[in-house]
């Protein structure tokens, strides 16, 4: 928080950006080629998958993620993180702020090096990859110890009852990073062929 309250843009952008991998898990974005599938994490975040409320301190995201999973989210922010998401989405010409364009860079200021280089200065292996690794370890650890005293798993129960489980409190984490299951290949001609059957 304290970078987000400097008068430094870059700065701002480094507190914005490591609040929504903190908070969110959001994977850090790296730049890609042109012949790769138009996927997006944090860094590499456009205007135009992004929704800053004028009024209220909320902000929706809306963008393909890793392996093009849609990532939808509606969330509410601290006031400073709302401040800089507005002036984000702003940028300067002829001497005045102007709206970006949808497909500018909403962090223009940094990217996935920047970022990781800063969190090193915290902890030498630091990275946004541990970072989202750690809270995802954290959730689960949390979950398995919650679910655990709601359902009384004892180590003589079945492991049918283990599976199970360990499966509801991963599926936590699983949320948290957008891990999502892709749809199997032959998925729309298997519907058709029941379709047909039906």
């Amino acid at each position: 928080m304290k970078l987000m309250e400097t008068g430094n843009q870059e700065m701002q952008q480094l507190g914005v950006a490591t609040y929504f991998i903190d908070k969110l898990a959001l994977r850090v974005g790296n730049e890609k080629g042109e012949d790769e599938a138009d996927t997006v994490g944090c860094c590499s975040l456009r205007v135009e998958h992004v929704s800053v409320h004028d009024t209220q301190a909320k902000i929706i995201f809306d963008f393909l993620g890793k392996d093009s999973m849609r990532y939808y989210n509606e969330v509410d922010v601290p006031g400073c993180v709302h401040r800089i998401m507005k002036n984000c989405m702003m940028k300067p010409k002829d001497g005045e702020r102007v709206k970006k364009e949808p497909k500018d860079d909403l962090f223009d200021q940094i990217n996935a090096g920047r970022l990781n280089d800063y969190l090193k200065t915290h902890m030498k292996d630091l990275s946004a990859k541990v970072f989202r690794t750690y809270n995802a370890s954290t959730v689960l650890e949390r979950q398995l110890q919650v679910k655990g005293k709601e359902q009384e798993i004892k180590s003589d129960s079945e492991i049918n009852t283990k599976v199970k489980f360990f499966n509801d409190c991963n599926r936590d984490v699983a949320l948290l990073c957008n891990h999502k299951k892709a749809a199997a290949k032959g998925l729309k001609e298997k519907l058709e062929q029941m379709e047909g059957v039906i």
